[in-house]
């Protein structure tokens, strides 16, 4: 008897580089960061601490651009007459 080879095993995602890719492959097709955990670990085995902290950098990375470009001596709302 044969043995039976199973095609639809899964293949590891786990060298830093290729799951920044990834994910921001995930992004720019709008899947949630919130999302890109779950997808991954569906298709791959994945090191989920890696993951993390990707997607903590890049919350962060997308958080700090948009508090230093508002100046700080405009108001927060204007009058409009």
């Amino acid at each position: 008897m044969t043995k039976i080879v199973e095609d639809c095993a899964k293949r590891r995602l786990i060298d830093r580089r290729e799951l920044e890719f990834a994910i921001s492959f995930m992004c720019q097709r709008g899947v949630t960061l919130d999302d890109v955990p779950m997808q991954l670990a569906r298709y791959y085995y994945v090191d989920i601490d890696e993951v993390n902290d990707i997607l903590a950098e890049m919350e962060q990375a997308e958080a700090t651009p948009a508090e230093t470009t508002k100046p700080a001596d405009t108001p927060a709302f204007s009058k409009v007459a």
